[in-house]
């Protein structure tokens, strides 16, 4: 069913966003930490056959980056990451819509 693709790329979503925002909280608290290493994520998206339920989303991975901490930088992502999760977050909300208006057609 097409709705339970939606329902799991945007649940992958919340998860690579949810990943996003605890990276870039450790690398807030870790600004001033000597010789920290910075962290970030790198998001690719998964494409898989269109009847394979669940198969598309997306895919977040930690990876070293910029070995100097920016404190604006890390604010900004955590905004982003804020802003990327509550989309995916109405993405499940009109699936639930979705699902329920279907069920009231077919009864």
């Amino acid at each position: 069913m097409a709705l339970n693709n939606l329902l799991a790329t945007a649940v992958s979503g919340l998860e690579s966003n949810a990943r996003r925002a605890q990276t870039a909280a450790n690398n807030i608290v870790n600004v001033d930490t000597p010789e920290f290493r910075v962290s970030d994520v790198q998001t690719t998206s998964i494409v898989a056959n269109p009847n394979v339920a669940g198969g598309s989303g997306v895919q977040a991975q930690v990876l070293a980056a910029d070995p100097s901490p920016s404190l604006v930088r890390e604010i900004t992502r955590l905004i982003e990451a804020e802003i990327a999760y509550k989309a995916n977050a109405q993405v499940i909300r009109t699936v639930e819509d979705l699902s329920e208006e279907t069920l009231d057609v077919l009864t």
